[in-house]
């Protein structure tokens, strides 16, 4: 049996949920030790433990909840101990509670969604049996040699996919619908900046979805000024997808004046690719590589008039080429590569990891 532990649930955090569902898809048997910060999960079996105490994602770590979820966490390690053998922990804080259990004999996977603090990192890295990351060069902000690293194994951001592409109706507004799904962070995601583009320009439709206490207040009174804006709430994983996939272009930006998202591993870059619909993100970051080398996307620079430009001639018959030449590339890249990435490699070679270290 594995124990899988983060911050998080499983209905709000994809690549958790990626897990839970090759372990069902495989059974093979695992518990959930989850933070449900919200106090709005809907997913919930016998497997799952949740961890009810509000704590939104944009605001800062507080201690007294910390030690809360220290002792939730202990207490149902403790309570199944005979039980499972493998810990998968997910990012730093959650690392640093289980690694009393490797002295007891437990088997730890230490999952970095994003490196946080490179400094313990790389103390911990040596101890832990399996490092999972999303890229391989996720391993460069750490800043510790792959000869340091028992096991590196790569999981990338690809969701587990059953959503069915429904065929797109032609539109009679002639208008550029941008979408955007997921949590709300000033200053560093470009929302700000496109919520205002839009505003400015009839051209445009923002369909955009999430939460985030420090931008939602924002974002509401954007799409109370302007009807072109509509704000969607949190929506189910399957209503965002159908959300992105009405849209002309997805956007996702990751400036890079917070130093983490040079190195963003995106499930956006790969929900693009299966939507087939162009991704918007930014230059000097990993993602950003990717969809140049795809050729799947647009690449700005982080200011309102970089994104504007990727819209300059949209409409003519030059752009439309380019533009569907990107639609193409993105539908190869998942057929070829990805499309049966959950079975073949979540449920094959992830499943296989985790059997080994019974």
């Amino acid at each position: 049996m594995i124990c899988f532990i983060n911050r998080s649930t499983v209905d709000f955090d994809i690549r958790l949920n990626k897990y839970v569902m090759a372990c069902k898809q495989t059974r093979t048997p695992y518990f959930v030790i989850g933070w449900d910060r919200l106090l709005n999960a809907s997913f919930k079996d016998e497997n799952e433990y949740h961890f009810k105490v509000y704590s939104p994602y944009t605001k800062g770590k507080k201690l007294i909840p910390l030690l809360r979820w220290l002792f939730f966490v202990w207490y149902y390690l403790i309570r199944n101990f005979n039980k499972y053998k493998v810990i998968h922990a997910c990012n730093m804080e959650n690392i640093l509670f289980v690694l009393p259990f490797k002295l007891l004999g437990k088997k730890i996977i230490f999952d970095v969604y994003d490196t946080q603090k490179p400094v313990i990192e790389r103390k911990i890295i040596p101890m832990i049996d399996v490092l999972i990351l999303p890229h391989e060069k996720r391993i460069e902000p750490i800043g510790i040699s792959k000869n340091k690293v028992k096991r590196l194994f790569v999981v990338e951001n690809v969701p587990a996919l059953d959503y069915q592409l429904k065929e797109l109706k032609p539109r009679s507004d002639n208008k550029i619908h941008l979408s955007y799904v997921g949590t709300f962070q000033a200053k560093y995601r470009g929302l700000e900046e496109t919520l205002e583009m839009v505003k400015n320009d009839d051209r445009f439709i923002f369909d955009i979805a999430g939460t985030g206490e420090e931008m939602e207040p924002l974002v509401k009174q954007y799409a109370k000024e302007c009807d072109r804006i509509i704000y969607h709430g949190k929506v189910l994983y399957s209503d965002a997808l159908e959300l992105m996939h009405n849209s002309d272009f997805m956007v996702a930006l990751y400036y890079t004046n917070a130093p983490v998202h040079k190195y963003a591993s995106p499930n956006k870059f790969h929900e693009s690719l299966f939507l087939r619909r162009p991704i918007i993100t930014s230059l000097n970051t990993l993602v950003g590589e990717r969809v140049l080398e795809a050729n799947s996307g647009y690449v700005v620079a982080d200011t309102v008039e970089a994104l504007l430009s990727v819209f300059d001639n949209y409409g003519s018959e030059e752009y439309m080429k380019e533009y569907n030449t990107k639609v193409e590339n993105c539908k190869r890249l998942w057929d070829d590569i990805y499309k049966n990435y959950r079975t073949d490699y979540m449920e094959g070679e992830y499943i296989d990891l985790v059997r080994s270290m019974q």
